[in-house]
């Protein structure tokens, strides 16, 4: 049977990237400061504190991960090791958000409930 396409919707990557309303996310920062209307109302005011929390986590984690390695436990040390990393990383994500809220224009609003 034959159907015809009347599929309306933007489906090239072109198209999508001329959308002035959507900015391009063309890398994971990107991604994550268009993610910030996800975040909870509640963190979001907060992020600077919670970015700060987790890089003090990540420090406290790679003390640990030093220690177990002096005691020669490199097996155990790398779950510390680990999350440390990824405590870092999300520090890192949450500051570039705190630095693309830092530049939004002040007609959009930043935490929607």
């Amino acid at each position: 049977m034959y159907v015809p396409a009347d599929n309306t919707t933007t489906s090239s990557r072109a198209e999508q990237a001329a959308d002035p309303t959507r900015p391009s996310a063309g890398n994971l920062i990107g991604m994550w400061a268009r993610a910030r209307r996800q975040i909870t109302p509640w963190a979001y005011p907060r992020l600077r504190a919670l970015a700060v929390m987790r890089f003090a986590i990540g420090l406290f984690l790679v003390g640990v991960g030093a220690m177990l390695l002096s005691y020669g436990h490199a097996q155990l040390a790398a779950v510390p090791l680990a999350g440390a990393a990824l405590h870092f990383s999300l520090a890192f994500l949450d500051f570039a958000v705190v630095r693309s809220a830092a530049y939004a224009p002040e007609s959009a609003p930043l935490a929607s409930a």
